[in-house]
């Protein structure tokens, strides 16, 4: 039997995740969910809890759930894809990484993935980026790849893009991996095309009308927990992030916050002005954002000013993860890595301190995150609240 790993943000858990994990089972593999904390990839605030995030995934067929802390969560693909790669490297037991993708095929996001690793694509990239200063890095990423070794449309798709970046750190740190995709069902990321419904769609419907909007986009499990979660006023509210980050931004200066990661001076001046000037978040994003910098990369540089994230902090390696949920199989596969893991699994969140002086400070910064994310709820979570929570764990 294989073990098999998912890096996944399940925001939140719908059908589309189940056929992928449906698939891997089919296979006789077990499934080992490494998933967003708090905050997501697009610098998005989770729907609900990462608790509850896992216990769906649970009830969706995965068996063990391990976080992908802040700010790794929160991170563009490359980082993203760092983090989850090198967690799931330490655990010890894992033999491959499976994703979804638009494409399907493991061998072209493989062959994609040693091309964009490569000293040329380098070379061609830093060139590119020094004259094409106005136009957003992913454009200039994907036009100088396309350029060398031509455009076979394996960036065409957020999945896919991800996948090249799991398979990238892969193959550059020679890790014993095996690289597994299943062919993407539904809709895409942002809700366009027919099939299952994207996490986007589901979100927005559960924005526009509560979980029973959504009730029929998502599996019986995933809905029930999400509709608890409702009914506890923990579903996270957006809007209700206004005055926490406008306050920030109206108490900086653009040259405070343009050292932080996915910030430079012209973002931060723009996101200044917009703290300034909104009503809303609505409103501050919009105002923000321009061709070069996106609506994701907007989000993510101002989480990240907020939070003190730093470009180094995100290259170096992530100092722990934790135990969200196990099934009684993830029991035995939580056995397994308590035996050959190199990363410190932390169970309970009181007991942080005793993996020493690196965890705390990376702890400690993932939960200021999950203490922010409460705050924009209907019943505001309290730090203590937040501490006491734990692993769903099946006896």
């Amino acid at each position: 039997m294989k073990n098999y790993a998912v890096i996944c943000e399940y925001n939140p858990f719908h059908f589309g995740h189940k056929y992928q994990i449906e698939q891997i089972k089919a296979h006789g593999g077990t499934v080992t969910a490494v998933m967003s904390g708090d905050f997501c990839q697009r610098g998005e605030a989770a729907l609900a809890c990462k608790y509850a995030r896992a216990k769906m995934a649970l009830a969706g067929g995965a068996d063990l759930v391990l976080e992908l802390p802040f700010p790794y969560s929160a991170a563009g693909a490359e980082k993203f894809a760092f983090g989850g790669v090198d967690i799931i490297s330490r655990l010890g037991f894992i033999d491959a990484i499976s994703f979804g993708s638009e494409c399907g095929d493991a061998e072209l996001i493989k062959r994609t993935a040693k091309n964009v690793i490569s000293a040329e694509f380098a070379t061609a990239l830093a060139e590119n980026l020094k004259s094409g200063r106005e136009k957003p890095y992913g454009a200039v990423y994907f036009e100088t790849y396309n350029a060398l070794f031509g455009d076979d449309g394996v960036f065409a798709g957020s999945n896919n893009i991800l996948g090249v970046a799991y398979a990238s750190e892969i193959i550059k740190n020679g890790l014993p991996l095996e690289i597994s995709t299943v062919k993407r069902t539904g809709e895409g990321y942002n809700g366009g095309g027919e099939g299952f419904a994207s996490a986007t769609s589901v979100r927005n419907a559960i924005y526009g009308g509560g979980a029973e909007a959504a009730k029929a986009l998502l599996p019986v499990g995933s809905y029930n927990i999400l509709k608890e979660e409702e009914e506890k006023g923990r579903v996270c509210l957006p809007e209700k992030f206004f005055p926490v980050f406008a306050s920030f931004l109206r108490t900086h200066k653009a040259e405070e916050i343009c050292r932080f990661a996915e910030n430079a001076l012209s973002l931060a001046a723009r996101l200044i002005k917009a703290g300034n000037e909104a009503h809303d978040m609505e409103e501050l994003y919009a105002l923000a954002c321009t061709k070069k910098y996106s609506p994701a990369h907007v989000r993510r540089a101002l989480l990240f000013a907020y939070f003190g994230v730093t470009d180094e902090m995100l290259a170096a390696r992530p100092a722990y993860t934790v135990l969200l949920a196990a099934s009684r199989e993830g029991r035995e596969l939580l056995a397994k890595a308590r035996k050959c893991a190199s990363i410190p699994i932390i169970t309970k969140p009181a007991d942080y301190e005793k993996y020493g002086e690196e965890v705390k400070h990376a702890f400690e910064l993932a939960q200021k995150a999950a203490a922010v994310r409460a705050l924009a709820t209907k019943k505001a979570g309290s730090v203590g609240e937040i501490m006491r929570m734990g692993p769903y764990v099946e006896r």
